[in-house]
């Protein structure tokens, strides 16, 4: 009789085979990972890597997902009253950019520009922006209805610009760019918005 698996392991195996996708993509690329190098990596067989993604575009989503489901649990513990919005988005910053590791952002950039030539990674990746920016504009909305944030903003323009000033600033990371002047312009600009 085969021992019943858990959830709880599946979801740490699921887990596991993600880190061991974002590593492998940020090492040598989309195009050139193999499945086989995320198998081996995570310490699983092939046969259970498919059972969990069918394909490298099935894990990318499963990436984004991941990272998704990161955003929400740092949103919901942060931004409960208005005189701490700045510093929750100061440390909301810290930890994507420190809790988020470098491989990750090295993958979105990765992703982005495999998109132009891979049309299911780019439907993959446009989900992953309707997804990210849903998320971000219910948070927008819930900032106004506590009176954090004027009523007349126009929260998906808002989410936009939010999410695009956040992927600007991983790539002044990636490429170099000194981590205190990014997160001035981070926090800079969400105390215009929200203060």
């Amino acid at each position: 009789m085969c021992p019943k698996v858990t959830t709880q392991y599946k979801s740490e195996v699921r887990e596991r085979i993600i880190e061991s996708a974002v590593e492998c993509f940020a090492k040598t690329g989309f195009d050139r990972t193999r499945m086989d190098d995320i198998a081996n990596l995570s310490d699983v067989s092939k046969g259970t890597l498919y059972l969990y993604f069918k394909s490298k575009e099935d894990l990318f989503y499963g990436i984004c997902q991941s990272s998704l489901k990161k955003v929400k649990e740092q949103l919901t513990s942060m931004f409960i009253t208005k005189e701490n919005l700045v510093s929750d988005a100061e440390r909301f910053y810290d930890y994507f950019q420190k809790g988020v590791n470098r491989s990750r952002n090295i993958v979105i950039l990765e992703m982005s520009v495999e998109a132009t030539r891979n049309p299911r990674l780019r439907k993959v990746l446009m989900q992953h922006q309707v997804n990210r920016h849903q998320v971000i504009s219910e948070f927008i909305e819930l900032q106004i209805r506590k009176g954090f944030a004027r009523k007349d903003i126009d929260k998906d323009a808002i989410a936009s610009g939010l999410i695009g000033l956040y992927e600007g600033l991983v790539l002044d990371k990636v490429t170099g760019t000194d981590d205190s002047t990014n997160k001035k312009a981070w926090s800079d600009t969400i105390r215009a918005i929200f203060a």
